[in-house]
């Protein structure tokens, strides 16, 4: 009833507005997969997914709206639901929001909310696909002048771990914030902010208040300093111990000619707010190779402090090196410690041709991981412009304390592109690590290698039509995208992906 009272008011919307300047414009993206999780009886599960957008923008309003429909042979889990609904009415001062919108107090560390274009997100409980996002359901205001900048929202963040048919609706939404953020802008270099924040749980009798104060500078050319202390307000100020609730973040970034890199630190106690709605910064480097994105350490906002320091140099040509040093230490049940070192360099042979390595090594005390290597080497190969070649190889191998052998991972791929419109790739995945081994059906402990061997196809059609296929078996794990991190499932089969923009 809801998706037909919203697409009615939509087409009458558009139809209203044939006569005045006005824009209607949306995407689609639907998934089809044929196939299951590894160790599954049903070898043959047939499932799509589909999200709508649509868009209506007239003047200083707008209208938003998201679809989403899940489909699959298991009744209780299908559902059609309109997932996003937002108005907003904008100008050069004040902006109004109303409905399911996203955004951020401070640096994430009271309210930190989000979207991952593209994704598509299945538990391993219920099997439900989804977009995963965190956004908020209520109402917005804010006001922006050369001087200062305020916002006040009361809303509902998602809990993104629940499915859209989840019933009660109130368990995907059981925070009530309150929140008030002002900035000043002292100068055109200097902001000083504040933050109010007043959050209540279902389920709990009262509210509990936070405060943060922030700042932001670039005092010197080429250097800039920011940083966050959010607190309970029941804690004394400054009072940096076990027994407060507290989060603390500092950072700087420099530049100068060829030369730059950032140095943050983080300190965070007791501060995972309600379901979990708020994110600080991580402080840890966010990898686009396959093999280390999987290894990335999860934050631990209830006990961690550490730091996080990088520097890069661009040489002539187009050549680059990027090194990276990262620590973090909490103590929720005993002390964990996650450090790592990183060098990545890039060398331009010539127009035609470019190869990218890298080199890791880390411990991870919460994974059980000692003396973590990993390194890579990535070619790619242009011809005239048209199409081209690209090989990626990566090997891991660490340790664990209550196993005997060393665990390995491996990563190959091989893309072929012909340029813009088609990419064809071949990727081979192997793992000796028990944890990925074994069958978790069976009494017994496998340990012979597994191997995952998949193929994709992209074709673009043209710029709002592109088509993904995926064939074989894919390798699952955990994925990390802008400091947000979730589990992606195993799946082996043919998997159809259609998107579109109109």
């Amino acid at each position: 009833m809801r998706i037909f009272v919203f697409i009615s008011s939509f087409v009458l919307l558009v139809l209203a507005s044939t006569s005045v300047k006005a824009q209607v414009y949306g995407s689609n993206t639907f998934e089809l997969q044929y196939g299951n999780l590894p160790f599954e009886d049903d070898r043959e599960l047939t499932t799509s997914y589909d999200q709508l957008n649509l868009f209506y923008d007239h003047d200083k309003i707008s209208f938003y709206g998201r679809i989403e429909h899940f489909l699959t042979p298991k009744n209780d889990r299908n559902y059609l639901e309109l997932t996003q609904k937002r108005f907003q009415y904008q100008d050069d001062n004040f902006r109004v929001r109303v409905g399911n919108f996203y955004e951020t107090l401070g640096r994430g560390l009271l309210l930190r909310s989000y979207d991952i274009p593209g994704s598509v997100y299945e538990d391993a409980y219920d099997r439900t696909r989804y977009a995963f996002n965190r956004d908020l359901e209520g109402a917005a205001i804010g006001y922006t002048n050369n001087r200062i900048q305020i916002n006040l929202l009361r809303a509902k963040p998602l809990l993104n771990t629940f499915a859209p048919n989840t019933k009660p609706d109130s368990l995907r939404r059981p925070d009530l914030i309150d929140a008030v953020q002002t900035n000043f802008f002292l100068t055109e270099d200097i902001t000083l902010g504040g933050i109010f924040m007043r959050s209540q749980t279902d389920g709990f009798s009262g509210s509990r208040e936070f405060g943060s104060f922030l700042f932001d500078a670039n005092v010197i050319e080429g250097v800039s300093v920011f940083g966050e202390y959010a607190f309970n307000t029941t804690s004394k100020l400054f009072s940096f111990n076990a027994a407060s609730d507290y989060a603390l973040y500092l950072g700087t970034n420099f530049y100068y000619n060829s030369l730059g890199g950032s140095l943050e630190y983080k300190n965070y106690q007791n501060f995972r707010l309600g379901a979990g709605y708020n994110d600080p910064p991580s402080l840890i480097k966010e990898h686009t190779y396959p093999l280390l994105n999987r290894s990335t350490h999860v934050l631990e906002t209830s006990d961690e402090t550490g730091i996080q320091a990088e520097a890069y140099y661009n040489f002539e040509g187009g050549h680059s090196i990027t090194l990276n040093y990262t620590t973090a230490t909490n103590e929720v049940f005993k002390k964990f410690e996650y450090r790592e070192y990183f060098v990545e360099g890039y060398y331009v042979v010539d127009n035609f041709l470019s190869f990218k390595g890298f080199l890791d090594f880390a411990k991870d005390d919460l994974k059980g991981e000692e003396n973590r290597i990993t390194f890579g080497i990535i070619t790619d190969k242009t011809f005239d412009y048209t199409w081209g070649l690209a090989l990626d190889l990566q090997y891991q191998t660490f340790d664990r304390s209550f196993e005997p052998d060393r665990s390995q991972n491996y990563y190959a791929s091989l893309a072929f592109s012909y340029l813009p419109d088609l990419t064809l790739s071949v990727v081979v995945e192997a793992s000796s690590d028990p944890q990925e081994t074994d069958d978790p059906t069976t009494t017994v402990s496998e340990v012979d290698t597994r191997f995952w061997l998949g193929g994709n196809v992209a074709y673009k059609f043209n710029s709002d039509i592109s088509l993904d296929l995926f064939a074989g078996k894919r390798r699952g794990g955990p994925a990390c995208t802008s400091g947000i991190c979730y589990e992606i499932l195993d799946f082996e089969g043919v998997e159809l992906r259609f998107s579109t923009r109109f």
